[in-house]
């Protein structure tokens, strides 16, 4: 099923405690957990508020400087020795950390082909399917060699909280992390940065990238290599889960953040890495991307 083969945990309480309790240990902020019965499917957790990034930053909070923490946050989860195979929640609760594996690639990749031409004036023939292919193929070798790390995966502003109360890395309140698997550093970035349903200023782009950079260590060339090939696999994915949604399940609210995503998706695709996959985009849904640019 979608949820195996995109290595999912489906919303499973004792993957978010598990998660939740490793999050804790390494000195971070996602909801306390007071108590769990996995077995029925619930936890009473921590209210950490209502701070949203995406509810603060249009009610004038400091853009760059929630960004930059973000960062931080990421280059701390980055840092830190890397959990075991196994996560232990409260409650005899455990979850496996599992791989963003090939497959799991590939399948999200494919929503970009296989749905857009059921929403859009996206046309793939079988030709197409098959140049598609041969382009996320390399996509996908490319990504398999990129350093692995703990990803989060819903990393966004919607899931975001600022605690300004706090202290350090803890001002930033964790939500939706229970997906976490070990992934690419590069990953989380493309969810903060090339966000659906807000425009992450250019300023702010910069210094959240500038601001992990100083905190890693991580070389700049290496870094945007990584964020243009994982962000334009992970562009492609939701458009093409947008395009799903709303030829499929009718909710059409998702086609007003469409053209956001066609516009991350022209500027990842500018990468010199990124070429075939450029002519590829370029030969079938031009008007989108000239529309976004």
């Amino acid at each position: 099923g979608w949820n195996a083969t995109s290595r999912l945990a489906a919303s499973r309480v004792d993957a978010f405690v598990a998660v939740a309790q490793y999050l804790d240990s390494i000195g971070l902020t996602p909801p306390k957990i007071y108590g769990a019965d996995c077995a029925q499917g619930y936890a009473v957790i921590e209210d950490l508020g209502d701070g949203l990034y995406a509810q603060m930053i249009p009610q004038g909070a400091n853009e760059i400087a929630l960004y930059e923490e973000a960062a931080r946050v990421l280059a701390h989860v980055h840092a830190a020795k890397p959990p075991p195979a196994r996560l232990e929640g409260p409650d005899g609760a455990s979850w496996p950390v599992l791989d963003y594996d090939a497959l799991a690639l590939e399948v999200n990749a494919d929503l970009f082909v296989e749905w857009l031409p059921q929403s859009i004036d996206v046309r793939i023939d079988d030709a197409a399917r098959a140049r598609w292919e041969k382009v996320r193929d390399g996509l996908i070798v490319k990504v398999l060699g990129f350093p692995r790390a703990f990803t989060i995966r819903d990393y966004h502003a919607e899931n975001l909280l600022w605690l300004p109360e706090r202290q350090g890395l803890k001002r930033v309140g964790l939500l939706d992390f229970q997906d976490a698997l070990r992934g690419w550093r590069a990953w989380d970035f493309s969810m903060l940065l090339h966000d659906a349903r807000r425009d992450v200023s250019p300023a702010a782009h910069e210094a959240t990238v500038r601001a992990y950079l100083e905190a890693s260590g991580t070389s700049d060339a290496e870094f945007q290599r990584e964020l243009a090939v994982l962000g334009t696999i992970n562009v492609m994915r939701i458009l093409g889960l947008f395009a799903r949604l709303t030829s499929r399940d009718k909710k059409m609210r998702y086609l007003e953040f469409m053209p956001r995503m066609w516009g991350h998706l022209g500027r990842t695709l500018q990468h010199p890495a990124l070429a075939d996959a450029r002519a590829f985009v370029e030969d079938v849904a031009r008007p989108y991307l000239e529309k976004a640019a």
